[in-house]
């Protein structure tokens, strides 16, 4: 007698998209950001320790994700759950889910990179303003904003990591710690406006 295995979800309500993947908690619950319009709240997909391993996904991975509505239970705090992950074997663009047909939905890294390469210099505070269009607040965030945040650190680390951009480190007077780190499409112009810069503006990075 053949027995099947019970999902706790319908196949019919599976959504498949691409996640940035933003925080590893110790105990390997992983939190990926999905696709999103600038100005729009991201939502938050959970990922299972034994998913995440599987791929051994990394903060600031792009992978593939498909999801469920989360339970009950925990629906309040992060909507979607996945049942499935995938490991991007390369960074391409792809149309999410509620896109507009040719309208591309583009990952935080994505959009941190088109607008830094547009030659202006760049903090990550600055970015968070730019695609978000608020502060962010480190005492009232919550847990998506903070999510995000830490995708754009994350982000800016991987794409100067590749050697997409360049970065500069401020150092304010008397610190052995960098103030604020600044990005920018190549060292030239990082040189020529931390000319400027006033060093004692700070930023947790």
């Amino acid at each position: 007698m053949q027995t099947t295995r019970h999902l706790s979800y319908r196949p019919e309500d599976v959504k498949t998209s691409e996640a940035l993947v933003a925080s590893v908690a110790g105990s390997g619950v992983t939190f990926g950001i999905l696709p999103h319009k600038e100005g729009e709240e991201p939502d938050l997909v959970v990922i299972s320790p034994r998913q995440a391993q599987g791929i051994n996904a990394r903060i600031g991975d792009t992978i593939d994700v498909s999801y469920v509505e989360n339970f009950p239970e925990h629906a309040e705090r992060v909507k979607w759950r996945a049942v499935a992950v995938y490991r991007k074997p390369e960074p391409n663009e792809k149309t999410g889910p509620g896109a507009k047909p040719g309208e591309v939905r583009k990952t935080i890294e994505q959009q941190v990179l088109e607008i830094v390469m547009e030659g202006e210099v760049w903090n990550r505070a600055e970015l968070y303003v730019e695609l978000f269009n608020e502060s962010f607040q480190t005492l009232t965030a919550s847990e998506v904003e903070r999510a995000r945040y830490e995708a754009i650190g994350h982000s800016l680390a991987r794409l100067h990591d590749t050697g997409s951009i360049a970065c500069a480190k401020v150092y304010g007077p008397g610190k052995k710690n960098a103030t604020t780190l600044y990005y920018a499409k190549n060292t030239q112009v990082l040189g020529r406006a931390l000319m400027g810069l006033d060093s004692t503006v700070t930023e947790e990075e």
